[in-house]
């Protein structure tokens, strides 16, 4: 009895060894980039400039992302300036980016929303 149990727990360890080392070859590299990202959008009365903050990615092709993230942006309606946090929908082919951010508004609860492009530079970890 001792045999086959050793012989159950040997075969157990071996075949999840061999199954984790088949799926270490399978699985794709990780790798780390630093990204930024620095646009310009236009809504009705107001302008924007934005740089890009945090972003939620679904990756659909090496130069082709759709996500949704957060906008540092100054802000300038009517001739004043000051700072906003928008948040935006966002499209990344290749270098350039389609955003379409949207800004806390007067009065309180009031969003408005806005149409933009900027450009994405991105220095890959060696």
């Amino acid at each position: 009895m001792k045999i086959v149990s050793i012989f159950l727990v040997a075969v157990f360890f071996f075949s999840t060894g061999w199954g984790q080392e088949k799926l270490k070859n399978n699985s794709p590299q990780m790798q780390f980039s630093l990204d930024g990202m620095i646009g310009a959008s236009f809504g009705k009365n107001f302008y924007t400039l934005n740089i890009g903050g945090p972003v939620l990615f679904l990756n659909l092709h090496k130069d082709f992302k759709v996500g949704v993230g957060l906008l540092p942006s100054i802000y300038s309606e009517n001739g004043k300036f000051g700072t906003k946090l928008g948040m935006s929908p966002r499209v990344d082919y290749k270098s350039l980016v389609f955003i379409l951010p949207f800004f806390p508004s007067q009065p309180f609860g009031k969003w408005v929303g806005s149409v933009g492009i900027g450009y994405k530079f991105q220095k890959k970890a060696k």
